[in-house]
């Protein structure tokens, strides 16, 4: 085995390493926020951060850096709708998948959010399992993204600096 694959191997490895879901919801309701905390209660691997003020929320999600992001569409002084523009056009958030919120079934409101970037649409308050099978569903496919393309990266640079410098090191 080439000394190469040996350290992409080294790679590899901590990558498998488990990262923790972390979910921010964003939802002027306080009761809302506290029937979603408990339901995900009992997931020990997941995060859940709740930030009750839309104007807070940027500052929030820089603070727990989110798997998923989950937010109200109709909250006093902002559009929902310019949240979904806001964390979509976000350099270091538009990757984040975000699951919109709304108190009603509006097929017209749920396209909209399509279209600017949301990933899904629930109706408040959802059925605990399917709650939690969204979550890690997006949760995990954000994950995998960003682990694959950090691996990408660094083996990159191993084969850029493999074939500028010295020739392959073979272990015996």
């Amino acid at each position: 085995m080439s000394m190469y694959n040996h350290d992409v191997d080294a790679i590899v490895d901590q990558y498998v390493t488990r990262i923790p879901v972390s979910v921010l919801l964003i939802d002027d309701e306080f009761l809302i926020g506290e029937a979603m905390r408990i339901k995900l209660s009992s997931e020990t691997d997941i995060i859940f951060n709740y930030c009750k003020e839309p104007d807070k929320a940027l500052e929030t999600a820089i603070g727990v850096q989110p798997t998923v992001i989950m937010l109200d569409l109709v909250m006093p002084g902002v559009n929902g709708l310019t949240m979904v523009k806001f964390f979509k056009s976000s350099e270091d958030f538009r990757d984040v998948p975000l699951i919109v919120l709304s108190a009603r079934e509006e097929p017209e409101l749920k396209k909209k959010a399509i279209a600017l970037g949301a990933n899904d649409y629930m109706i408040k308050l959802p059925d605990k399992t399917d709650l939690i099978a969204r979550i890690r569903c997006h949760s995990e496919r954000y994950i995998y993204k960003q682990q694959r393309d950090e691996l990408i990266m660094k083996v990159r640079a191993m084969r850029e600096h493999s074939s500028a410098g010295s020739a392959p090191t073979y272990l015996v």
